[in-house]
């Protein structure tokens, strides 16, 4: 027994190191972390750059999250096909209830708690938490926002630690500012005041250097965080007027999913994709790019007993879920094509579970 030990432990060592990443590749989303505190050489390979390239383009996971984290949090991956559970119970018992889940970025998970949950745009407790590592920071006031609009969470450079935290929100003076939270300085600073603006009181998202939101009166903000300066674009349309619209973002861009009802029943669903050139005097268009076929849409339809759906891009890809389904149809934005998750491995129809991208990033360095 103790020669076959030691042949092991020999064949382990003699591997190329490229298999090694090969092998470690398969590793569940919550063993990461546990398995790069082993030793200085595998922590090496979960922060080499090839490594930290497959991670990111190989490696989308969609994690839902109730708004009780006493219950479990599903988390799938798109490269093993398969769901696990990974618990949120490490957040702080005052930040229990209830909490809804906002973004994602570098492996974190932007959430909020607020007093009035259903109508209003007072502000909210803000906290970062990483299901990863089990670790949760509560965010201070923000310096001037006194009323959030949208928020989002930005990675910054390569270390899982450090990101920043973006608000649009109204000012106690009535001017729509944007603010930003700094993981490294733990301090909030005006990053800018935009344009009178009302943003929907849900996502705000990070697309190529500017913050995507959609407007109560209809249309798609655009803010140039660089530049400083805000577009407000038209949505797309279709041939109908019994439409209503999503804002997705993903890998691939900034997506509109628009929903046909009639009678209160989901009748089809269209996409369109932002695309950014020069035509005149606007500089960007919408193209349309799929329609959920019929045969798909009317076994979406079947998934649920409403037609009210959430949909979140996760890596090329855009996930749909109808409302307490245990379904969940996926769009293929590079191959155009649609396709089934696997169910569920339990009955967990959280009426209020949020869909939402997970992006790991194995960078930050052994201690």
């Amino acid at each position: 027994m103790g020669v076959l030990r030691i042949r092991k432990q020999i064949m382990w060592s003699d591997l190329p190191e490229h298999l090694m990443e090969r092998i470690l590749e398969f590793l569940p989303v919550d063993c990461f972390f546990r398995f790069r505190a082993v030793c200085k050489t595998w922590n090496t390979l979960f922060s080499s750059q090839h490594f930290n390239s497959i991670a990111r383009n190989s490696h989308p996971f969609l994690i839902l999250c109730p708004s009780n984290t006493q219950l479990p949090s599903l988390i799938y991956s798109f490269f093993t096909h398969t769901w696990r559970t990974i618990s949120l119970s490490f957040i702080p018992h005052e930040l229990h209830c209830p909490i809804n889940f906002r973004g994602s970025a570098s492996g974190q998970l932007l959430a909020d708690i607020s007093a009035n949950f259903w109508f209003g745009y007072n502000s909210p407790t803000l906290f970062v938490c990483n299901p990863l590592t089990q670790t949760c920071s509560v965010l201070p006031e923000m310096a001037s926002v006194s009323r959030i609009m949208g928020k989002a969470i930005l990675p910054v450079g390569n270390k899982m630690d450090e990101y920043t935290v973006m608000v649009v929100g109204m000012s106690s003076t009535g001017t729509v500012v944007v603010e930003a939270y700094n993981s490294t300085t733990k301090a909030w600073k005006v990053a800018d005041t935009i344009p009178d603006v009302v943003i929907r009181n849900e996502n705000v998202f990070f697309f190529k250097g500017s913050l995507f939101g959609m407007t109560a009166s209809g249309g798609i903000m655009a803010y140039n965080i660089e530049q400083g300066n805000t577009t407000i674009m038209a949505m797309p349309t279709a041939d109908t007027h019994n439409l209503w619209a999503r804002l997705v973002c993903c890998k691939s861009g900034v997506f509109v999913v628009g929903a046909i009802e009639e009678n209160y029943c989901l009748q089809g669903v269209f996409m369109w994709k932002l695309v950014f050139e020069k035509m005149g005097e606007e500089d960007y268009k919408w193209e349309e790019i799929g329609k959920m076929p019929s045969s798909v849409c009317e076994e979406f339809r079947k998934s649920s007993n409403s037609n009210w759906f959430e949909c979140v891009g996760v890596g090329d890809k855009i996930c749909f879920r109808a409302h307490e389904s245990m379904e969940i149809l996926v769009y293929d934005v590079s191959k155009s094509s649609w396709n089934w998750l696997p169910m569920f491995p339990a009955d967990l129809r959280y009426v209020s579970m949020r869909c939402l991208p997970l992006e790991i990033m194995p960078t930050t360095k052994f201690s």
